[in-house]
C-alpha cells in the first residue's frame, strides 16, 4: 500500500545566505510511503495502519526544529526520522524550497529510500 502526503507546508530556517537565515520560510514536502497494509485492510483498525497524521506530525516537529543550510541535509533528516518506523518499506520524498532562485518557482531535492 502507498500512502501519500501532498503539499505539506512547514516553516523553518533553510539556506546558506545571510538573508535566508534571518526568518523562517515555507518549505513544501511531498512524500510517498510504502508499507504492508495487509493487517490494516483485514482489521480496519487504525492501530494496524500507518497513521498518516502521526507521520505528518513527525515531519512537522522535525522540520520546525531545524535550521539547516542545505536542502539535501533537510531531506536526509526527514528520511532518517521516518525510517525509524520498521513498517515503512519504501519512501519517495520531495522537499521543495519555493522562490529559492530568481526566475524559478522553486528548487527541490528528491530522495528515494528502500529497506
Amino acid at each position: 500500500m502507498v500512502i501519500c502526503i501532498k503539499n505539506l507546508r512547514v516553516s523553518s530556517i533553510l539556506g546558506v545566505y545571510e538573508e535566508e537565515r534571518r526568518k523562517e520560510r515555507d518549505i513544501i514536502i511531498n512524500i510517498r510511503l510504502e508499507y504492508d497494509a495487509g493487517q490494516a485492510v483485514e482489521s480496519d483498525a487504525l492501530e494496524d495502519a500507518l497513521d498518516y497524521k502521526h507521520v505528518r506530525d513527525r515531519i512537522v516537529n522535525f522540520v520546525e526544529g531545524t535550521q539547516f543550510k542545505l536542502l539535501e541535509k533537510l531531506a536526509d533528516g526527514i528520511i532518517q526520522e521516518l525510517i525509524r518506523d520498521p513498517r515503512i518499506r519504501k519512501l519517495h520524498l520531495e522537499v521543495d524550497k519555493p522562490h529559492a532562485l530568481r526566475l524559478a518557482e522553486s528548487v527541490s531535492a528528491i530522495v528515494e529510500w528502500q529497506r
